[in-house]
């Protein structure tokens, strides 16, 4: 799969599985979390179904944006493939390690900060989550980042409930589109850092965004559910909750147009909304 190209007076993003996505608009292009690898650090969870996505033929001008150290949001080598010398934005404690592994253009935020890059401003916001890797827990920082510019969009990474988090980011920013995480909140500990469709659900309103993407669900599975579930409780619960229209689900390398005017009715999406549902569970293909 080769990189998509937005149309004129539109943002396009595309889903390339787990928390991987392209935002991209009149040739500039922001890549979170790319991890393509068949496993999570060689030896872990085995990936669903094997990334079609090529990232060594993005064009044009390309931010990659970091959330945490996680394997399955920080792959060295799927950061090699994109390039060595594209530009690189971390949390707190990352820099160190990227430099020493070739990556030359390596930017560090913290919560709040903005860098500008082309026509996006790119600002680091606060999550609930931990960072780190094993046995160096909490050695480096965690986040999501809001994208504002031609569209204004909040990515969360990994995070998990946190209303004064989420208000937070409203209080700043008017976000036509949230990326949320859906399916990574089922045993405690674990469920203080991630969400679930139902926390999704109530973090979307309490940012007031327009439109919502879920991420985390089916590429490298990590729950009691089989595949296909989280989206599908996401589809139903946001028609029962009045969302239906506002929630997309998309396949993987599908894409969505969001238009740049500020607006929330897009010219149209590759993928289901929460109006789409029916009651058999979809496979997520």
């Amino acid at each position: 799969m080769s990189p998509a190209t937005a149309g004129p007076g539109s943002t396009r993003i595309t889903f390339l599985g787990h928390a991987s996505f392209l935002f991209e608009a009149g040739g500039e292009t922001l890549l979170t979390d790319p991890v393509f690898s068949d496993r999570i650090a060689h030896l872990f969870t085995k990936r669903s179904r094997p990334s079609r996505f090529r990232p060594e033929e993005i064009p044009g001008e390309l931010t990659v944006l970091i959330s945490h150290g996680h394997h399955d949001h920080l792959d060295y080598r799927s950061l090699g493939r994109v390039g060595r010398r594209r530009q690189l934005v971390v949390p707190w404690g990352l820099a160190p390690m990227a430099r020493l592994r070739g990556f030359t253009n390596v930017l560090t935020l913290r919560p709040w900060e903005s860098a500008d890059f082309g026509r996006w401003r790119v600002t680091a916001v606060p999550s609930r989550h931990f960072g780190g890797r094993l046995p160096f827990l909490y050695t480096s920082g965690y986040q999501g980042y809001v994208l504002s510019g031609p569209s204004c969009i909040y990515f969360a990474g990994d995070t998990g409930f946190d209303a004064e988090i989420f208000r937070a980011i409203r209080a700043r920013f008017v976000i036509d589109l949230a990326v949320l995480p859906i399916d990574g909140a089922f045993f405690p500990p674990y469920r203080r850092n991630h969400m679930n469709v139902e926390d999704a659900l109530a973090a979307f309103r309490e940012l007031g965004a327009g439109r919502m993407l879920p991420m985390h669900f089916d590429t490298y599975p990590a729950s009691m559910w089989s595949e296909g579930h989280a989206g599908h409780r996401l589809l139903v619960e946001a028609a029962r909750s009045g969302l239906a229209g506002r929630v997309t689900l998309l396949d993987e390398s599908a894409s969505l147009d969001l238009p740049t005017s500020g607006t929330t009715d897009g010219p149209g999406t590759i993928g289901r909304s929460a109006a789409d549902s029916v009651a058999p569970a979809p496979r997520i293909r």
